[in-house]
């Protein structure tokens, strides 16, 4: 279409062979010159919500939508004057009776003997809606997506309450009652009479009792210990306590201890407070990516830094693994990584995943904050 106006080619020569293929168009076809409609078919009337009398000869300003007649004459100027490349530009009907868009394609041209724009219009009514009700879809799954995190959150405390209050006491109750039997025991083998005790005879089953009770009360605190793990894994109670910073700190020792993988830590800048459900979605995020480096990366080396600026928070996870490729796991769909990116959006944060073959991999989200000052620059 840039050729046409660069040859100054003269549409009279076109207009008797193409005029009927033009007249039958699905697409809306107009002329503008002089401000003016000089040529429509049925299709671009149609669009536009007026008849083809009343369209041809019309100035477009009169006929523009007032919201929008500024810019559609600006852009026509510069078309006429051939200042600029060729754009599109999305009408919007203001008839209760039509709504809905299209937008226009148009070039300059010369049309007989005098510059003049050619333009194609495309109904976007259907593709507009469709986008629309795609928008809606999408903010719809996000806020299902925020619920369903809201009660899985809420059922991991419940269920980390129970597992602390309710089985931990009961383990608890079961080690006393386990310590007490154990004493009985020794107690029992201490006022043997001195006869029995001679004999002997009873000593392999009072041994043997003995054995059997201490090694049910490790068991039982080697459990108690076990639903800890869980209950805090389930619902970190440290942020109660300390805050994010300092249970990333914990989470990273214990991370060590572990899987045997050296950890470094570092914060910058003053640290704030948080909403606890802010402070949560970062958290998971924090452990989701912990976990994948664990699985995945054959690293031995990760690296975290929180950098607490004036109104936003910069979480870096880093590690000296393998890497991935990024496109084929965004392919294949994986859950974490998704996980990942809606908890992100839910905090109205950025995340960004950088990796490479044999480069390692490197996570950073960034959250916006504003709360009080709590404590100064760290290193671990």
């Amino acid at each position: 279409m840039a050729g046409l106006d660069e040859m100054n080619v003269d549409l009279d020569d076109y207009e008797v062979p193409f005029k009927g293929i033009v007249e039958q168009s699905v697409a809306g076809i107009y002329i503008l010159q002089d401000g003016r409609f000089r040529y429509v078919n049925e299709t671009f009337a149609r669009m536009c919500g007026l008849s083809r009398e009343k369209l041809l000869g019309a100035r477009l300003r009169d006929v523009a939508n007032p919201s929008q007649r500024d810019a559609l004459m600006a852009r026509y100027e510069r078309q006429i004057r051939g200042v600029g490349a060729a754009e599109q530009f999305v009408i919007r009907r203001t008839s209760s009776r039509n709504p809905g868009s299209f937008e226009t394609h148009g070039t300059r041209v010369i049309f007989r003997g005098r510059p003049a724009i050619v333009g194609l219009g495309i109904d976007t009514t259907e593709r507009e809606r469709q986008r629309a009700e795609l928008v809606e879809a999408s903010e719809r799954l996000q806020e299902l997506v925020a619920s369903a995190n809201n009660v899985r959150e809420n059922e991991r405390h419940r269920v980390a309450r129970e597992l602390h209050d309710v089985i931990g006491g009961m383990l608890t109750a079961i080690k006393f009652d386990l310590s007490r039997l154990s004493r009985g025991i020794e107690a029992l083998d201490r006022y043997r009479t001195p006869r029995a005790r001679q004999d002997g005879a009873a000593a392999p089953a009072l041994a043997t009792l003995a054995l059997t009770a201490a090694q049910t009360l490790q068991l039982t605190q080697e459990t108690i210990e076990t639903v800890r793990v869980i209950s805090e894994g389930l619902r970190p109670g440290a942020l109660d306590h300390l805050g994010l910073q300092d249970t990333l700190c914990l989470d990273l020792d214990r991370f060590e201890r572990r899987y045997g993988i050296a950890t470094r830590y570092s914060t910058t800048g003053a640290a704030r407070s948080m909403d606890r459900n802010r402070e949560i979605g970062i958290y998971r995020i924090f452990q989701e990516a912990l976990t994948n480096v664990a699985r995945h990366s054959k690293a031995t080396e990760v690296t975290v830094s929180l950098d607490w600026a004036a109104d936003r928070l910069a979480l870096e996870i880093s590690d000296n693994g393998l890497g991935f490729d990024l496109d084929r796991v965004a392919a294949d769909g994986h859950l974490g990584l998704l996980g990942m990116q809606e908890r992100a959006r839910e905090l109205d944060g950025t995340l960004v995943l950088d990796t490479g073959p044999r480069c390692g991999a490197c996570l950073r989200l960034g959250v916006p904050v504003a709360s009080a000052v709590l404590n100064e620059d760290t290193n671990y």
